[in-house]
């Protein structure tokens, strides 16, 4: 704060550096950026304009009594004060709607979006409680905080290929910080399952797609495998760029400059301009009778602005046509603007002769997630550093960075090949043929991953989901005993409304398969470990098939554990041999 002060003595009065002192004061993590801010408007246009422009960014981190520039224990402090107005309004009025009206208006005064009806299964007491809870507001206020801040540092230009590229610096820390917490969080808390077994989160949590590595395993099978069902049904591939209008764009890639046509859009408001423009054309499409499957990509420009690309297959007849409609609606706004009709959509033909499809993304998936065998970004960037900026891009603007477009359900194939870990090496050579069911045969293709045989027994790349033979079945909670008219304490949520119904197991042709059931519990004893260190690797089971009684539950690696009969899978990663796909798709 001393040095912006310092950087910025020689402009204006002697009030005038008070007024700054003020601000770099309050705002001490950007204080020398707006100083270089400040002192690069004084030389061009005054220190009145410099001193406009510093307080315009002070109010845009200020919301009333509100520095959103403050730090994590003071936000914490500022949740739990305003949960406890809310808390005193209840007591007056109970869970009425008098009640609600006035805890949203404390909401609202701060710029938060309050729980509404429709989103709490129109009881109004869920919503009255999150309000006055202060984890809600804590919640609500660190996410307010981390956008205005990456907000205001994109704009004054800490967002750039020439300063830190497709993330600020802050948001960088911010999200090291949580992943470190989060980190610590998973290694030190226990779940024991009604089998005696216990497990860290963080061996489990390893163990699923929220583990970079499978996630991007994961993808790279359904990408390929969408390949495969193409190359069968004699479709093409093409690979689609969305660009957001220059208006949405802060920086100059070539310099770094302001752009003179940004109207302050920030990477969600762009991302959902184009998210609503694909809206539009997926619904042109279908209304020529135009279907087209495969995956998208978000990703940020140099200077956080949001970009898609979209690797679409479909009949080759339809080529021409998917390509007007997607220029056509690329270029509704501004579209005479310079530079749109280069920029704005792009279209490549995957030419199976130069190379896949899957390796054309490839790099594209890899960057988005840990960078692993990539090399350096456009920008200049590695595939580490690249990945660890995007990761926080997406983290701070809560942007989903894949997606899939047609296809079945993923839920069911991770479901299904939970269902068939314990009996992988019973069907790992078998044939998709062998099969005598649906649930069967896409048991079979899951298992050994492939993604092309799977879509082809579920009803191919385009299939309405209701007309799928397999789907998902949820957990169905009551919240009342029917016969003695007791709340089921154990089906509602913390603030009162019912539990997210979760997938349970599988429906098909009738039959229901339950994947899932197990009863977990958090447990301590698996705290005295906190080293690090793994558990020893052993069931619970004894020689004679008897459970033993240790005088506590041993910790089990679920990686090694050999248990002496079949149980619930605990991941859906398996490496098994590939099934034959071709008499599928004929």
């Amino acid at each position: 704060m001393l040095l912006a002060c310092a950087r910025t003595e020689t402009y204006g009065t002697q009030e005038c550096q008070k007024f700054r002192a003020k601000i770099f004061n309050a705002h001490p993590f950007l204080a020398s950026s707006f100083a270089s801010v400040y002192e690069r408007i004084a030389k061009t246009k005054g220190y009145v304009d410099a001193n406009h422009n510093l307080r315009s960014l002070h109010e845009r981190l200020r919301i009333r009594d509100l520095n959103l520039s403050w730090e994590s224990d003071d936000i914490k402090g500022f949740a739990r004060a305003q949960a406890l107005r809310c808390q005193k309004i209840v007591s007056r009025h109970q869970y009425s709607d008098t009640s609600y009206q006035l805890c949203t208006e404390i909401v609202k005064r701060y710029l938060l979006t309050p729980p509404t009806f429709k989103e709490h299964g129109n009881l109004i007491s869920p919503c009255i409680k999150r309000m006055e809870c202060s984890r809600w507001w804590r919640k609500k206020l660190f996410t307010k905080q981390r956008r205005t801040i990456e907000a205001v540092a994109r704009d004054i230009g800490l967002v750039s290929q020439h300063s830190s590229t497709y993330s600020s610096m802050i948001s960088q820390s911010v999200r090291k910080q949580q992943k470190h917490r989060n980190e610590l969080y998973l290694s030190n808390t226990f779940v024991r399952n009604d089998e005696g077994q216990e497990y860290s989160l963080k061996e489990l949590s390893d163990l699923s797609v929220s583990n970079p590595a499978i996630r991007r395993g994961e993808l790279m099978t359904r990408i390929k495998g969408f390949e495969l069902v193409a190359q069968q049904l004699g479709h093409v591939g093409e690979f689609y760029t969305l660009t957001a209008p220059s208006r949405m764009h802060a920086r100059f890639k070539r310099n770094g400059k302001p752009n003179p046509k940004y109207d302050g859009t920030n990477p969600l408001e762009a991302h959902k301009h184009l998210n609503q423009l694909f809206q539009c054309i997926r619904s042109k499409l279908h209304r020529d009778d135009i279907y087209v499957y495969g995956l998208r990509v978000v990703e940020p420009n140099h200077d956080g602005t949001p970009h898609w690309h979209l690797m679409l297959f479909m009949p080759e007849a339809s080529r021409e046509k998917v390509r007007e409609v997607f220029n056509s609606y690329a270029l509704k706004s501004d579209g005479d603007e310079r530079g749109a009709a280069k920029h704005r959509f792009k279209a490549v033909a995957i030419d199976p002769q130069k190379g896949s499809a899957a390796g054309y993304i490839a790099k594209y998936i890899a960057k988005n997630i840990d960078g692993a065998f990539i090399g350096d970004d456009l920008n200049g960037n590695s595939g580490r550093e690249a990945a660890t900026a995007i990761d926080a891009w997406a983290s701070t603007w809560g942007i989903r960075q894949f997606q899939a477009i047609g296809g079945p359900s993923v839920t069911v194939w991770r479901e299904l090949r939970r269902l068939a870990s314990p009996y992988k090496e019973l069907i790992k050579t078998a044939s998709i043929n062998d099969g005598d069911s649906k649930m069967s045969q896409a048991m079979i293709a899951a298992n050994a991953a492939e993604w092309a045989a799977y879509v082809m027994v579920m009803g191919g790349p385009i299939l309405r989901k209701c007309d799928r033979p397999i789907h998902p079945m949820y957990s169905e909670f009551e919240l009342v005993n029917i016969e003695t008219g007791e709340l089921l304490e154990e089906n509602v949520g913390l603030y009162g409304d019912p539990k997210e119904k979760r997938v349970i197991g599988l429906e098909s042709e009738g039959d229901q398969i339950i994947t899932r059931n197990r009863k977990w519990t958090l447990t301590t004893s698996g705290a005295i470990d906190r080293q690090g260190k793994a558990g020893v690797a052993r069931a619970n089971y004894g020689a004679s098939g008897e459970q033993a009684e240790p005088s506590r539950p041993e910790r089990v690696n679920p990686v090694s554990a050999q248990l002496t009969r079949y149980d619930t899978p605990w991941t859906r990663v398996n490496n098994c041999t590939h099934v034959e796909t071709k008499v599928l798709m004929r």
